[in-house]
């Protein structure tokens, strides 16, 4: 059963994009989609893609809970991995580096040669911003880099970080020209856009893969059973973004409480480490006064001068004259 009319979805939802990415007979859509990822570092293109597990409606029409991805094999025998995430926080990076070292370790079984082993390309779709500290980029890639030497590296894996909300405003202000340039634009502005209808024909001048790209996104919005297993997915990601940021919120609360707690106990030992301090302070000026006092007695008993006595002590001429015998004042 058909719907009658699209609508607009999430594109970043990891149900469809799996569907347009992993799908057989879509192998010339994800091979555009991974070059422009390539083309934007200058990184040798790919060709003749492999889907490995293709998209299957009946494999993923109440799914829920499981992980989702695209994998393909290269001519060259290279795996490219497309991962879609929609929140979470640094600790992504980690999984990252997880499914890569999964994939590394299944390429081989025991025993095998190492040389057999070939490259990986992982290109991670962020519907969120990560935090690296810096002014913040739209699309990083990360290799294994020679420290000291940036341009030695080991061609073994690839780790693409693309952040589309980082694309938003830089799509905004790119001219036709420029999305021509750069392919991987028109994919952002086709992932971020809430109006397709309106930058339809756009795209499709800039990058004429766009004209498949929008018939798949038009048979999936306006099939009903698609939609069904595309609301049961939403449905569950919208579920667990509010579980994120509300996990996030309360560890924000709980932080700030124990801050409040040690920063009372801080203060706390603070406060009795300076009042020691002062008394040792204040003893140590009471001590050396006693001492000011006990001399000048005994010059004073001696019948020595009294300018005398206050140039030595340090006391003055008035305090001095005030001191009797037993040290106590007159």
């Amino acid at each position: 059963m058909k719907r009658k009319k699209n609508i607009e979805i999430n594109k970043l939802n990891d149900l469809f994009v799996r569907f347009l990415l992993g799908k057989n007979g879509n192998e010339k859509v994800l091979e555009d989609m991974v070059n422009a990822a390539l083309r934007d570092f200058n990184f040798e293109e790919v060709k003749d893609l492999e889907i490995i597990d293709p998209y299957n409606l009946s494999e993923n029409i109440d799914l829920k809970e499981s992980i989702i991805d695209i994998k393909a094999k290269t001519k060259d025998n290279k795996t490219v991995i497309i991962e879609i995430q929609l929140c979470g926080n640094m600790d992504f990076l980690k999984r990252i580096f997880y499914y890569i070292s999964k994939n590394i370790v299944n390429e081989l079984k025991e025993g095998e040669d190492y040389k057999q082993l070939s490259g990986i390309i992982s290109i991670n779709l962020l519907n969120f911003n990560l935090d690296f500290g810096d002014e913040g980029k739209p699309h990083r890639c990360f290799k294994l880099i020679d420290t000291k030497n940036h341009n030695v590296d080991l061609d073994f894996i690839q780790m693409h970080v693309i952040e589309a909300k980082r694309f938003i405003e830089i799509i905004e202000k790119s001219t036709i020209d420029e999305l021509k340039k750069n392919k991987l634009l028109t994919w952002m502005k086709f992932f971020t856009t809430k109006n397709l209808k309106s930058i339809e024909k756009e795209l499709k001048e800039a990058n004429p893969i766009m004209t498949k790209v929008i018939e798949e996104y038009k048979r999936f919005t306006s099939d009903d059973k698609l939609m069904r297993a595309y609301d049961a997915r939403d449905a569950f990601l919208v579920g667990q973004k509010i579980m994120l940021d509300r996990e996030r919120k309360e560890g924000i609360k709980e932080g700030i409480e124990k801050g409040i707690k040690r920063g009372i106990k801080k203060g706390i030992r603070e406060g009795i480490r300076e009042g020691v301090e002062k008394g040792k302070l204040e003893g140590i000026k009471e001590g050396r006064h006693a001492e000011q006092i006990s001399m000048a007695i005994a010059m004073k008993n001696k019948n020595m001068d009294i300018k005398l006595i206050s140039e030595i002590t340090g006391l003055s001429i008035e305090e001095i004259r005030k001191l009797r015998p037993d040290g106590k004042k007159l």
